[in-house]
């Protein structure tokens, strides 16, 4: 039997899955709540599928329930895009609207510069881009709620490409105005373990006895550092020359893949291909951004492989 989907019920559907909330989305479609909860029955009963859990803390997509997701999104793009070569956009085919999440260093500084080309050129285009923790990135883009996501490691599960971007490189800096803090060390929340990352990617290195602090943006970080609260771990692309800091020596640069996430498709609307093909196109160089002109490859002096040497003679020759 085939089996075909009204718009309104997809329509309902879609509304409903992107947030996540019977009443919103009632009053996002006109209708009311108990009317919307018999659309998705409907659907869900054409189907033979559960579309949504019911869970304590709010509604879930199903795995069934996120590849209609996909599909019903793909066919608002095509549709939109359809519609644009039939009547015309005043020039402009692509419009439409997606959203790419990626980890906090890289909105201001890489994905938000990225998107300007292309956003630029197509008036009628519209974006969310937003920050998250880099261990909720994938699930978002799993979960469907956004179209693509930039992070720091590849995605295992199966559909999504791994298109690699670019490395962010990351070193140890420390005020250049204040002194006395040398052994606190500024990260994120007590979660965040890339200062511990970063000594332990030395060569031969451990990581150093630590007096700790937070600032949850990235941007504090920075001005935490410059006020003289401790040495950070920051990527190289987001340091200026007017800032008051220094790199610390001794510490090779700490280099971390960058991967742009997406569904694969067999079939990619323009504004698609134009957002993956601008990402993949300005990414790369962004995260190359070295305003400070340091050597990132391999000049500098390995302290920490030189004090490990020295410690593991010590401990052979009875700590002479």
């Amino acid at each position: 039997m085939q089996i075909q989907l009204s718009s309104p019920l997809l329509e309902s559907f879609l509304v409903l899955a992107r947030e996540l909330n019977f009443s919103r989305a009632a009053d996002f479609l006109h209708i009311t709540q108990p009317a919307l909860t018999k659309r998705i029955q409907n659907l869900e009963s054409r189907l033979g599928q559960m579309l949504f859990i019911r869970q304590p803390a709010g509604l879930e997509l199903t795995e069934s329930g996120r590849l209609l997701q996909r599909y019903g999104i793909t066919l608002e793009h095509q549709e939109r895009e359809l519609l644009a070569s039939l009547v015309g956009t005043d020039g402009d085919a692509i419009a439409g609207f997606f959203r790419v999440a990626t980890f906090s260093s890289a909105l201001r500084s890489v994905v938000v510069p990225a998107l300007g080309s292309v956003l630029r050129a197509h008036p009628k285009l519209g974006c969310h881009a937003m920050k998250a923790e880099i261990e909720v990135l994938h699930d978002m883009l799993i979960d469907g709620k956004v179209d693509y996501c930039v992070s720091l490691s590849e995605c295992e599960r199966a559909g999504i490409e791994n298109v690699p971007i670019g490395v962010e490189r990351s070193v140890l800096i420390e005020s250049s105005r204040y002194s006395g803090r040398e052994h606190c060390y500024i990260d994120h929340d007590p979660r965040d373990n890339f200062t511990e990352k970063f000594f332990l990617s030395q060569t031969g290195s451990t990581v150093p006895r630590m007096e700790r602090v937070y600032f949850h943006d990235i941007y504090g970080l920075i001005d935490a550092v410059c006020e003289g609260i401790g040495r950070v771990v920051l990527p190289v692309h987001l340091l200026e020359p007017d800032m008051p800091i220094r790199v610390v020596p001794g510490f090779r640069p700490y280099e971390v893949p960058v991967f742009l996430h997406y569904y694969r498709q067999p079939y990619y609307t323009q504004m698609q291909q134009a957002v993956i093909d601008t990402l993949r196109r300005e990414c790369p160089s962004l995260l190359q951004v070295n305003r400070l002109n340091l050597d990132l490859h391999g000049a500098l002096a390995d302290d920490a492989l030189v004090a490990a040497k020295r410690r593991r003679h010590r401990a052979r020759n009875g700590g002479r």
